[in-house]
């Protein structure tokens, strides 16, 4: 995010956890200000926000499967702490929050594919349902006291600088296993179908979300306009790596829907936001991101 920030003249404050390991933004540490502290700390929050115009509200404290495990911790650390963040944010004379919401889970189950905003929301996860109730106090703050916001409903997001010895984001998992040497693992049969969309088209996104005057519409879907099974992924990266790596399957996950693609015609035409990465260029460069963090 801060790299693509930066270039558009913007002046970047992060704030981000005390003891996290700062790699991913070295680079770029003499060209922004980062603030450490706790998301759950109120006066941590008022120091991040002093003197800012916009909030790009990226923290996310689990995935969906910790979230459905212990949904309890998923509220305190994402919804409650949000609203003291909003609480804060109104009083701060905020220009705009741009959140960032996840188009793969709040939804649930589809009755059509792809899927536009005016989608039921029926999240099947407790993940998707702390991001859709963050949106509905979003639109509470904005109702009540005019604190501006847009919600992006990404999809699946990959790229360079994600974990990919982590628990989410298949693309760079799958990756980190095969340049580990390591079977990739699948919850189910790999017929789940996911959109996938690269981290600098959603950095875009969030640029377009941020500078956009458009009052009318405030959530936007974000993907890459078509979907891939889990097993036409998995050929996609044996042809890339040149690996034929093993593929462990497992049962599948309740908390996963069978196909989530999203409609992204609205964002088309109101941000002129287009995703420019295809998926095989996108895989190359997460590819060799992986590979150059593995032999550091």
């Amino acid at each position: 995010m801060d790299g693509l920030v930066i270039l558009n003249g913007y002046s970047v404050k992060v704030f981000d956890k005390t003891k996290v390991s700062t790699n991913n933004i070295q680079k770029h540490l003499n060209s922004i200000e980062l603030v450490r502290g706790d998301f759950a700390n109120k006066e941590d929050l008022k120091l991040a926000i002093r003197d800012t115009d916009y909030i790009f509200h990226l923290i996310g404290t689990t995935v969906p499967q910790s979230a459905t495990q212990n949904p309890i911790y998923d509220l305190e650390s994402n919804v409650i702490s949000t609203i003291n963040m909003l609480e804060i944010a109104k009083r701060a004379g905020i220009k705009k929050i741009i959140f960032a919401s996840s188009g793969g889970t709040i939804y649930g189950i589809p009755r059509e594919n792809p899927i536009s905003e005016e989608h039921a929301t029926h999240p099947i996860c407790a993940y998707g349902i702390s991001k859709l109730v963050i949106e509905k106090y979003l639109h509470l703050y904005y109702h009540l006291y005019g604190l501006p916001y847009v919600s992006l409903r990404i999809a699946n997001a990959y790229g360079e600088r994600q974990d990919p010895y982590g628990s989410q984001g298949a693309i760079a998992v799958f990756l980190g296993n095969i340049v580990k040497g390591q079977p990739v693992h699948v919850w189910g049969d790999g017929t789940v179908v996911r959109d996938y969309v690269y981290i600098h088209d959603i950095v875009n996104a969030c640029l377009k979300a941020m500078e956009t005057r458009e009052k009318k519409h405030r959530i936007y879907n974000i993907g890459g306009g078509s979907g891939l099974s889990l097993n036409q992924l998995i050929e996609i990266l044996k042809k890339i790596t040149g690996n034929e790596f093993p593929v462990e399957y497992s049962t599948g996950r309740k908390i996963d829907v069978p196909v989530n693609i999203l409609d992204i015609s609205l964002a088309r035409g109101i941000l002129k936001w287009i995703p420019k990465v295809p998926i095989k260029e996108g895989v190359r460069k997460t590819l060799e991101y992986v590979s150059r963090l593995t032999k550091s």
